[in-house]
């Protein structure tokens, strides 16, 4: 019929398939412990990637969360303090070839030099991730031969470029996904007690001796809440003795460090998450609680950790400043709507920034880059 042809389209091409990839990622002592929260949904976006991957993790390490995901897993023994021996890294290497590996991935800084090893033994481009300050010294070395650093913050993006390990354009800001709430979830229940969760480290008491003062102030005041201090560490000690003399006994839950993905479970319960120490190291606690709908006290001065934005993601205090900390908490609790909108304003930027899929699409890109370049 006249103009049929002006109305027909052609069809579009067909998009080539994507260049299937097989990784090793290389864990070290405590990595999965550490880490589970952005590797679990790593792992099972890289499937529908066709980025295969393939686990060599220590010999005592279980996994955690990650068991339930389809990979396979090659242990190699570990000692505290000794790395492994020649022999037995030419026994990983002949896995790795085994398996037909294209490239590993060091998942983070403690993984670093056996990553470099196994890639020297086996003839292959490695990766390497960073999520601390004091990852200077432990890449020292291996960094220079890696094909991509991936710093998980922009802080940590620049304090390697500082240190000149390798060449700034290598160095690449890859922050790390995980899965977020739509919705605040914080005092959601308005005939429950409100649960005031603080987390971190129990290194420093002086970093937490402030909110302890807090909690005993919010008891004398007859706030409804209750009480929790999660973690492990040297401090926990002085810390009950002082939870003790500020009258805390009813209030106050000491719990003990938790693995990540308890630890969701918690802070989707809790109405508050406080964060006293400044971190060398991505917090995930302070992570996962914006994630989890909670609104983040914490403490200023905290650079590495660049989704903590006051007013934006979080609301900063003095660390040192019980006083200021009361204040802080308790316009909180008076003015709930704030409080929720401050979560939701966090929530929003881990969508944005801190997504599972733009993690994973941005990983399967790179690696299939790094092994079409390969050798």
């Amino acid at each position: 019929m006249p103009g049929m042809a002006d109305e027909q389209t052609e069809s579009p091409s067909p998009q080539p398939a994507a260049l299937p990839v097989r990784a090793a990622w290389v864990a070290g002592r405590g990595t999965f412990e550490r880490l589970s929260r952005v590797l679990q949904p790593l792992a099972v976006g890289l499937i529908d990637e066709v980025v295969d991957v393939v686990v060599l993790a220590p010999a005592e390490d279980a996994g955690g969360e990650l068991a339930n995901v389809p990979y396979d897993v090659v242990r190699y023994p570990t000692h505290r303090w000794l790395p492994l021996r020649d022999g037995a890294i030419e026994a990983l290497a002949g896995e790795l070839k085994r398996r037909k590996i294209d490239l590993l991935h060091a998942l983070d800084a403690p993984a670093a030099k056996l990553t470099h090893r196994l890639a020297e033994q086996a003839d292959l481009p490695y990766l390497l991730t960073s999520y601390s300050l004091d990852d200077a010294g432990r890449l020292a070395g291996v960094a220079a031969g890696a094909a991509e650093v991936l710093a998980a913050s922009e802080t940590l993006r620049a304090a390697l470029i500082e240190k000149g390990l390798c060449p700034a354009e290598r160095v690449r800001l890859m922050r790390p996904g995980v899965y977020h709430v739509r919705h605040p979830t914080c005092f959601d229940e308005p005939d429950h007690s409100v649960a005031i969760v603080a987390g971190g480290p129990l290194d420093d008491p002086a970093a937490f001796e402030p909110v302890l003062q807090c909690f005993a102030e919010l008891a004398a005041r007859k706030y409804d809440c209750v009480f929790f201090l999660i973690g492990s560490g040297p401090a926990e000690r002085r810390l009950r003795h002082r939870a003790e003399q500020l009258g805390l006994r009813r209030q106050l839950t000491f719990v003990e460090r938790q693995p990540l993905g308890q630890l969701t479970g918690i802070l989707k319960s809790a109405d508050v998450y406080i964060s006293p120490i400044r971190h060398r190291e991505l917090d995930m606690r302070c992570l996962l609680a914006m994630a989890a709908g909670v609104p983040v006290l914490a403490a200023a001065g905290d650079t590495v950790n660049d989704f903590l934005r006051d007013g934006e993601t979080a609301t900063f205090f003095n660390r040192a400043d019980a006083a200021e900390l009361i204040v802080t908490l308790t316009a909180l609790l008076d003015d709930r709507a704030s409080a929720r909108a401050l979560a939701a304003s966090a929530i929003e930027y881990v969508h944005r920034n801190h997504s599972p899929a733009v993690n994973v699409t941005g990983l399967a890109h790179l690696c299939r880059q790094i092994v079409a370049g390969a050798p």
